[in-house]
């Protein structure tokens, strides 16, 4: 069987021509993975990756955790914290991505209303922006930024995508000291200063699903 330094070297996956061999992951890195792994076996016994294809995922895994920015065993143990504590029953292998987002905080780490929590309270009061009490600043902001349009006339689906986006963003730099002494900015109008065309809304809406990159009912 390969080792994960070998395949590391043979691949380099996703790493621009110019650029191979000067990104090498260090053996803490590698040190970290095996260790994730080890307890992700116990944890998700069903779909874990064959011995024999170990160090090819392993090289995945290291690719996947810098791009997602978890590069401190901190972040590693909470990712598996919460393995054990969130994910009750399930036994599958989790992907390297979702491995990933539980390696960051949450709302609740910051003390702040959860996602389900800050989504009802937005979808109630968005059309009263500025006369809502918000349960917190940071959830008015996440409303906001995602705009009183979308709330009134996008998918379910598509305004969730939007913001849990906005409102995980907001979370982290809230969490990170970069929303200090937080003021809620001038609302947005309730309504629209001009009547927008069917064709102009359908447009509105392409351009917004393909920035989420979402498909449509459309779509080969």
């Amino acid at each position: 069987m390969k080792s994960i330094q070998t395949v590391i070297n043979s691949t380099q996956v996703g790493i621009p021509s110019g650029e191979r061999g000067t990104k090498q992951p260090s053996a803490m890195d590698m040190a970290i993975v095996d260790s994730v792994f080890a307890k992700l076996r116990v944890l998700f016994p069903v779909g874990a990756p064959k011995h024999e294809d170990e160090a090819v995922h392993k090289s995945e895994w290291l690719k996947t955790l810098a791009l997602q920015e978890v590069r401190k065993t901190e972040q590693v143990q909470m990712g598996l914290n919460r393995a054990r504590r969130e994910q009750g029953d399930r036994q599958f292998w989790p992907t390297p991505r979702q491995f990933a987002m539980w390696c960051k905080p949450t709302a609740c780490d910051y003390g702040l209303p959860d996602l389900d929590s800050a989504y009802r309270e937005a979808k109630k009061y968005y059309h009263n922006f500025e006369g809502h009490d918000w349960s917190h600043d940071v959830v008015g902001l996440a409303t906001r930024e995602c705009g009183t349009w979308l709330f009134a006339t996008g998918l379910e689906k598509d305004v969730l995508t939007m913001f849990t986006r906005q409102y995980e963003i907001i979370c982290r730099k809230y969490g990170n000291g970069e929303l200090v002494d937080v003021e809620l900015p001038k609302a947005l109008p309730t309504r629209a200063t001009r009547r927008i065309e069917p064709a102009e809304g359908k447009a509105l809406v392409a351009k917004f699903r393909r920035q989420l990159g979402l498909r449509s009912a459309n779509d080969e």
